[in-house]
């Protein structure tokens, strides 16, 4: 049986709920890595000491965003490195449960880029080797960064390289992925776009549009639907205005709340 983990630090929130009760209805649940307990984790799910996979003094963010997504990253390269699990994020609706037998696990998210918000690496790909090598405090530059961009950052910091924290967003995660796969042939195991990424970018807001999409609007291979939650909280910031009601995330936190995943 597949094992599902992921990593999280502050509180769980309305859509990392509706994730956890969309995985329970499939029958599975999810391990939870924080440092310090987390609490309203909802029974049936196991909440695990971080520092099993990943000692840290602290949680390492992107210095312009404030997020910890940076760490998250760190995190799920440790994860394939010290574990069979397979890594899921917690803005992903499980519509099947996941269950695989191979042992790379990741797909297209646009035909140019692959994402990491379902993950999992064997221990001997070179691919997770390159990843493993980032961590906090890192200078150099971003892996995606070619040709004339590159030698200018290299050249504006003296050679020095900018450090890993003020790296364009997602230059650890789907970009870097996306790089180190080509580099190493090993982009010829992802699966198509349908299988976790259905909903394009670009077009995240029909996650919020009321009567746009139910769990039957995708396709038949899809085993979940990943709601890209940075994106979707940015727009109702923008907005101002509270998640549309009879809209897809609406109906699957409401659910979730029936079955008591209460945020």
């Amino acid at each position: 049986m597949t094992t599902l983990a992921t990593f999280w630090a502050g509180r769980l929130g309305p859509i990392e709920m509706a994730s956890l009760a969309s995985f329970a209805r499939q029958g599975q649940t999810i391990v939870i890595y924080s440092y310090g307990r987390l609490p309203d984790v909802p029974a049936g799910f196991e909440n695990r000491d971080a520092a099993e996979v990943l000692p840290a003094r602290e949680v390492a963010t992107y210095r312009k965003e404030g997020s910890p997504s940076l760490h998250s990253n760190f995190f799920r390269y440790a994860l394939m490195r010290e574990t069979d699990h397979v890594w899921v994020d917690l803005d992903v609706i499980a519509l099947r449960p996941f269950e695989f037998t191979e042992d790379r696990v990741y797909a297209y998210e646009n035909p140019e880029r692959v994402n990491c918000a379902v993950l999992r690496l064997p221990k001997d790909s070179p691919t997770l080797a390159a990843l493993l090598a980032f961590g906090p405090g890192q200078r150099g530059v971003a892996p995606h960064i070619t040709g004339l961009r590159r030698a200018r950052q290299w050249i504006k910091t003296f050679g020095r390289g900018v450090r890993i924290e003020d790296w364009p967003w997602g230059s650890t995660g789907p970009r870097a992925l996306t790089t180190y796969l080509r580099t190493f042939d090993e982009i010829r195991f992802a699966m198509p776009r349908t299988t976790f990424y259905p909903v394009r970018a670009g077009r995240f807001e029909r996650f919020l549009t009321p009567g746009d999409l139910a769990d039957d609007s995708f396709p038949k291979e899809t085993y979940g639907v990943h709601l890209a939650a940075s994106v979707i909280q940015r727009r109702l910031r923008e907005t101002g205005g509270p998640i549309p009601e009879g809209s897809f995330l609406w109906r699957q936190i409401e659910r979730a709340r029936a079955e008591g995943f209460a945020a």
